[in-house]
């Protein structure tokens, strides 16, 4: 128990007092917040479904005692960025962590404009121009950390995901860049790649699977906030657990990419025409 204690404070020293959390109302993002309440960190959670957002925000604030603000904003609204930089002008931010996302799946010629235009916003532009801001303020203090969220699909074409999986790439490479200019400024950056994780987001494809379980390698986001927290300062780039990491060693350093390509595309065309339980 001292020594999670003392985690607790080394980790709160670096990287608080604040953590801002996008995506925060459900998933991955609440996960996060619930971990770095866990750790002492003071929370402003940022998501536009206000009720689910006020609701996480209130049970971290009376279960783990710490500070909590709920900032329900759009990510893909041209002023999305004055509203956050509104409810947080007072505090410091210590602690970015860049993981709301947008992604659907269907031939890219199919794909809505408007759908396209908001994965873009959410997805490139929002981590962009909220690591600048909040970069820029954690290089000044000389500590602080950012976490963009990546994905195995940002090392390769992924077929009828091919937006989603392109944005993620630039997360990844966003995310590796920054690790290089930040750390001599005191900022710890990390691109993780969390895999399949059991989210609103991912049963909405899977009308089968249960909140709450884990499938193979579908895992609870409670994994990915943690295994990411933790390699936070020490790696460029973090996968979720081992075999993730093997998996993307074995796609991008030993298959040829033709051929990775093609068996995802292959996976993806079957499930998309596999009928769904009524």
């Amino acid at each position: 128990m001292a020594s999670e204690h003392a985690h607790g404070t080394e980790f709160r020293d670096k990287y608080g007092p604040w953590a801002l959390v996008t995506g925060a109302a459900q998933g991955i993002g609440s996960a996060y917040a619930e971990a770095l309440a866990q750790r002492g960190l003071k929370l402003i959670l940022v998501d536009k479904q206000d009720e689910l957002l006020r609701q996480v925000a209130e049970e971290l604030r009376q279960r783990y005692g710490v500070d909590t603000r709920a900032v329900t904003v759009d990510l893909a609204a041209p002023n999305f960025i004055a509203t956050v930089c509104q409810h947080t002008e007072d505090v410091a931010v210590g602690l970015l962590i860049c993981n709301a996302a947008l992604g659907t799946v269907g031939p890219f010629l199919d794909e809505p404009l408007e759908d396209l235009q908001l994965a873009i916003a959410i997805n490139c532009t929002a981590p962009a121009l909220l690591a600048r801001v909040f970069g820029k303020h954690m290089a000044d203090r000389g500590r602080g950390g950012i976490i963009f969220m990546a994905s195995g699909t940002a090392y390769y074409g992924n077929p009828f995901v091919a937006s989603y999986a392109a944005t993620k790439a630039y997360n990844l490479i966003l995310g590796e860049s920054l690790w290089y200019e930040l750390r001599d400024c005191g900022v710890d950056v990390l691109a993780f790649i969390p895999g399949p994780t059991n989210t609103p987001g991912l049963r909405k494809g899977r009308p089968g699977l249960k909140e709450g379980v884990e499938v193979g390698m579908i895992k609870l986001p409670s994994r990915a906030a943690e295994a990411a927290l933790q390699a936070l300062g020490h790696a460029p780039t973090a996968a979720r657990d081992l075999r993730m990491t093997l998996q993307i060693a074995l796609t991008t350093r030993i298959l040829p990419r033709r051929k990775v390509i093609a068996r995802f595309g292959s996976r993806l065309a079957m499930l998309r025409r596999t009928p769904r339980p009524k």
